[in-house]
C-alpha cells in the first residue's frame, strides 16, 4: 500500500507541474507578447512622427494650411488625409536641388523634395523597410500593418489563455487530487464554479483594436507620376506671392546648409 501510496503521490505531482507549466507558461507566453508589442508601438509612434514632421515641412514649403490644402487640391488627392498636429517640428532638410536657373524652378525643386521625404516616410510607417538585422537575417522594419496584424493575434492567444487555462480550473483540479478539500479552500479562498471572481480578475484583456490611435495614409505617387502638378502648382505659388516664396527659398537654403555641414 505504501508503494501505491507513493506512486499516486508521484503522479500527482507530475499532473500538478504540468498543469502549472501549462497555465503559468500560456500567462508568460501573453505577457511577452504584450510587452514586445508595447515597445512595437513606442517605434511606430517615432514612424509616425517623422510623417508628421514631413507634412508639416510640405505645409511650410507651401506658404501655409491653405496652400497645403490647395496642393493637394491640384493633385487630385484629399487633403484630409495628410496633416500634422500642432506643435510639430518640421522634418530636418537632408537634401538640397540642383541649380535652378529662376526662382520658381528652385521652389518647384524644393517642393519636389518635400514631397518625396513625405512619401518615403508615409511608405515607411505604412510598410516598412527590408533590412539586416545584424545576425545575417533580412527582416522587415516596424509598420503599420504588421503592428494591427499583431494586436488580433495577442488578441486570439488571450481569448484562447482566457477561456482554456483559467486559474478557478486549476485550483478546481488540485482541489479533486486531494481530499482535504478544505485546507486547499482555506489557502485559495475559494475554487470551482462560484470562483468565477478568480478568473475575471486574473483575465487579460484583449487590445481595443479601434481604440489604437495610429491613423491610416494613402501611398503617394512617385514624384515622377505627379511632377506636372507640382510644377503648376509652384507656378501658380510663385506668381501671386513671389517676395514670399524668396524669403521662403533663402530660409530653406540656410537650414539645409546647417543640416548638411
Amino acid at each position: 500500500m505504501a508503494d501505491f501510496k507513493d506512486l499516486t503521490d508521484a503522479l500527482t505531482d507530475e499532473v500538478l507541474s504540468d498543469m502549472a507549466d501549462s497555465f503559468f507558461g500560456a500567462r508568460v507566453d501573453v505577457d511577452d507578447a504584450l510587452e514586445f508589442f508595447h515597445e512595437v508601438s513606442e517605434k511606430l509612434h517615432v514612424k509616425l512622427y517623422q510623417v508628421f514632421q514631413a507634412c508639416a515641412l510640405m505645409e511650410k514649403i507651401c506658404l501655409g494650411p491653405d496652400g497645403f490644402n490647395d496642393f493637394w487640391v491640384c493633385t487630385g488627392m484629399s487633403r484630409d488625409r495628410f496633416y500634422s498636429p500642432a506643435g510639430v517640428e518640421c522634418a530636418p532638410i537632408m537634401d538640397k536641388p540642383p541649380f535652378a536657373f529662376t526662382g520658381r524652378g528652385e521652389y518647384t525643386k524644393w517642393l519636389g523634395i518635400a514631397y518625396d521625404m513625405l512619401a518615403i516616410a508615409i511608405d515607411e510607417y505604412m510598410h516598412g523597410s527590408i533590412k539586416d538585422d545584424g545576425n545575417g537575417r533580412k527582416m522587415r522594419t516596424v509598420n503599420r500593418e504588421d503592428f494591427f496584424r499583431m494586436a488580433e493575434e495577442i488578441n486570439i492567444k488571450i481569448e484562447k489563455v482566457n477561456k482554456n487555462v483559467t486559474a478557478s480550473d486549476v485550483l478546481q483540479f488540485t482541489k479533486s487530487l486531494d481530499p482535504e478539500s478544505v485546507h486547499k479552500e482555506n489557502i485559495a479562498g475559494c475554487v470551482g464554479p462560484e470562483c468565477k471572481v478568480i478568473d475575471d480578475e486574473m483575465a487579460f484583456t484583449v487590445i481595443t483594436i479601434k481604440d489604437i490611435d495610429f491613423p491610416q495614409f494613402p501611398d503617394l505617387p512617385v514624384r515622377k507620376e505627379v511632377a506636372s502638378y507640382i510644377s503648376g502648382y509652384c507656378s501658380q505659388v510663385w506668381t501671386r506671392d513671389k517676395v514670399r516664396v524668396r524669403a521662403l527659398l533663402g530660409e530653406l537654403r540656410k537650414n539645409a546648409d546647417k543640416e548638411l555641414s
